[in-house]
């Protein structure tokens, strides 16, 4: 069990770790496990929404991309998150060796916002951007992130970070308005769509 682990993890720990319940997913913090909120039906909802639209657009296009849903990834050797979305490159041949985890900076990632949200606007923002992952969303679907972190007021919206000069530049997307995606510049979704995760 968790409470049994008296010493820091590496990322390659993490990545074997088993508490024996199938439902728990953890993070790893600075080599301790941080249990992650078990996701409502409409966080779900979202993600498999995303997820679906994103893997139709790398097809369309044939991009050489790849739809992860919380898979581990490697921030560094005591670090590895699981974002709820992450499009990455899809290796060269389905023969090599590959390792599990993501260990490669997405090209995309997208967290949906739950009771842990300030986790994904402070601390993912930072490693995120350490990783020079070119693009991150932040789909606060109940509008809980408190008016004060929000350029455009507290409510439900989509906050897109773009990688600029290695630093993430933030814009918030109201209902009503488009969501533009740099990774699929084709993609025309709206805050409403992907809140209500239907086309």
């Amino acid at each position: 069990m968790i409470q049994s682990i008296a010493r820091s993890l590496t990322f390659t720990e993490f990545i074997d770790f088993e508490d024996g319940n199938e439902i728990n997913e953890y993070e790893l913090v600075d080599g301790r496990l941080v249990l992650i909120p078990e996701p409502d039906d409409w966080h779900e909802e979202i993600l498999e929404f995303l997820s679906f639209m994103f893997e139709l657009q790398y097809r369309r296009q044939k991009l050489n991309y790849s739809v992860r849903k919380r898979n581990a990834l490697m921030i560094d050797n005591v670090r590895g998150r699981r974002p709820d979305i992450a499009v990455i490159d899809r290796p060269a041949t389905r023969r090599e060796e590959r390792r599990p985890g993501i260990r490669t900076a997405p090209k995309l990632i997208v967290e949906i916002a739950s009771g842990n949200w300030s986790t994904d606007l402070v601390d993912k923002q930072e490693e995120y951007e350490a990783l020079r992952t070119p693009e991150y969303w932040i789909v606060d679907y109940k509008g809980q992130i408190p008016a004060k972190y929000c350029q455009r007021g507290k409510g439900p919206k989509v906050i897109v970070l773009t990688l600029s000069d290695e630093i993430y530049q933030k814009a918030e997307y109201l209902p009503g308005e488009g969501v533009p995606c740099s990774t699929f510049p084709s993609l025309e979704l709206t805050v409403d769509q992907i809140i209500e995760a239907e086309e």
